[in-house]
């Protein structure tokens, strides 16, 4: 499940599994996602959790050049699922086992070019069962409605900003 077709930006995109990228590469997103305020951490403490991804995708400069871009697919924890769903006041029925789309980030000298949303298209479109993001980014919000995940329950105060939960769910209505 990997690719390199060119984005509208010039940039080369890939997905695949963590796994598939080289040592070089596997560090350059932990570093990316670092940088990006999406984990916190070290790059040696992002690492074990990227590779626990289900899906990743880049944008990088060219075939081979530098990553500008990186999102994920991921595995959540139970708890950390359920957490999420209970701070919003919405049900998780549907939900219990869903992966997260996050850990979307873009190079600081990249931002503001829509990277992130082209991000968040190419996952969503990956997504063949129930999946949920949460985000206390406006542009998040725009990309991950833009890419067809519905806005459930109620904000709640996070760590860095007000948080909102997002759904989507191929097999099911988009009335959630």
């Amino acid at each position: 499940m990997s690719g390199v077709p060119e984005t509208g930006s010039g940039l080369a995109r890939w997905f695949g599994s963590f796994a598939d990228l080289s040592l070089a590469d596997q560090r350059a997103g932990a570093e990316l996602v670092k940088a990006g305020g999406a984990i916190q951490g070290s790059v040696e403490d992002i690492l074990p959790r990227l590779r626990r991804t289900r899906m990743m995708a880049l944008l990088r400069e060219g075939e081979g050049g530098r990553i500008v871009g990186a999102g994920a697919l991921k595995t959540p924890l139970r708890h950390y699922r359920q957490g999420r769903f209970a701070n919003a006041g919405a049900s998780i029925a549907g939900f219990e086992e869903a992966p997260e789309l996050g850990y979307v980030v873009v190079h600081s000298d990249r931002r503001g070019q829509m990277l992130s949303g082209d991000l968040v298209e190419a996952i969503s479109a990956a997504i063949h069962e129930p999946a949920f993001a949460t985000t206390d980014s406006n542009t998040m919000r725009n990309n991950l409605e833009r890419s067809g995940f519905l806005r459930v329950g109620t904000d709640w105060q996070g760590s860095k900003g007000t948080l909102s939960l997002w759904v989507i769910d191929p097999g099911r209505s988009q009335s959630l």
